[in-house]
């Protein structure tokens, strides 16, 4: 016992999927001729077989050096910055170590002196 209903439903089932069918096989033939028309213009070259590297010549001697002294310099800075840094935040610290010793001696001698009760 089919209703109506169901008949149509049953045909617009097949209709879509007589549709996407279409699409596809029109997808296929166009992808088959696009990859026609590229197969036919272009040259076919072998991949290299072998990983290839770009030469550069070797560096000279003097070269060399200077990269060297390059890198020295980098270090010898990054020495001197993190000494300096450390000797800042020692004067830094320092003063406000001075800073929180004069507070409390100046809080200890209001409690004792200046407060009334």
């Amino acid at each position: 016992m089919t209703t109506p209903e169901d008949k149509e439903r049953e045909f617009n089932l097949r209709e879509a999927e007589l549709q996407a069918k279409e699409r596809e096989l029109k997808l296929r033939e166009m992808e088959a001729e696009i990859y026609q028309d590229h197969k036919s213009q272009e040259v076919e070259v072998d991949p290299p077989m072998y990983r290839t590297q770009k030469h550069n010549p070797p560096d000279s001697s003097i070269q060399k050096f200077g990269k060297k002294i390059i890198k020295f310099a980098k270090f010898g800075g990054f020495v001197i910055g993190g000494i300096a840094i450390i000797k800042i935040g020692f004067f830094v610290g320092m003063w406000i170590t001075y800073l929180m010793m004069a507070g409390i001696i100046a809080a200890v001698g209001y409690q004792i002196f200046l407060k009334e009760d």
